[in-house]
């Protein structure tokens, strides 16, 4: 791992277990819209992607009432949802650990920006990384523009910047951003080694713990 100055993490499923508030965020814009309920396997699928991909998947929505849903389950995550979250075991020893031995490290989430910024603020992390970098409704990003931004601000090369992540929207999202990706599987998308398909990867992890030793290596 050598080669890397840069190492950028997915927040939901890789640095924590945000479900509960993302769940109970969905759960408010239900209540605020009256929209019908859905499995909980349809909810757990929520994180991760896009939220304007899971709203319409899951509940047909589009223009306006999406719109609508999306702000609910922000209006929801920026007041009660950001504190409803738990780090996975050994993260805070994985980003000093990192510090220590003088890599970048940086966000990229499809999560609200200050929404991110909350939970980091809540947790006292906000030091552990160069950069934090949601999605603001304003200027909407894909998984690969973030990733391109947290280069281009730290100014480091493409070759040199590492993604982890527990889904394949954050593989897609590398492979475009033509960086490379890590994948780990005990967050909510992959499970299994075989999940990733043919999308180029450095390997998947399984705990947070065989993340740090190939820092070690």
């Amino acid at each position: 791992m050598s080669k890397y100055k840069l190492i950028i993490f997915d927040l939901d499923g890789t640095l924590a277990d945000t479900s509960p508030g993302i769940l109970n965020s969905i759960r408010y814009a239900q209540k605020m819209m009256d929209l019908p309920p859905i499995t909980l396997e349809q909810m757990y699928s929520h994180v991760g992607p896009p939220m304007e991909e899971s709203y319409h998947r899951n509940f047909g929505l589009t223009g306006e009432p999406l719109r609508k849903a999306i702000a609910y389950h922000k209006e929801y995550a920026i007041k009660q949802g950001y504190k409803e979250i738990r780090l996975y075991d050994g993260i805070e020893e994985l980003l000093s650990a990192l510090k220590t031995s003088g890599y970048k490290t940086a966000v990229a989430t499809l999560k609200a920006h200050s929404t991110a910024l909350k939970i980091f603020e809540s947790l006292n992390m906000t030091d552990k990384f160069d950069v934090i970098k949601g999605v603001d409704s304003e200027d909407p990003m894909t998984k690969a523009q973030l990733l391109q931004y947290c280069i281009e601000i730290l100014n480091v090369s493409q070759e040199r910047a590492l993604l982890i992540g527990d889904s394949i929207y954050d593989a897609k999202g590398a492979q475009e951003a033509g960086i490379d990706f890590l994948g780990v599987t005990y967050g909510f998308g992959f499970k299994s080694k075989e999940d990733i398909g043919d999308i180029s990867h450095l390997g998947m992890c399984g705990s947070v713990g065989e993340v740090k030793s190939l820092f070690q290596k």
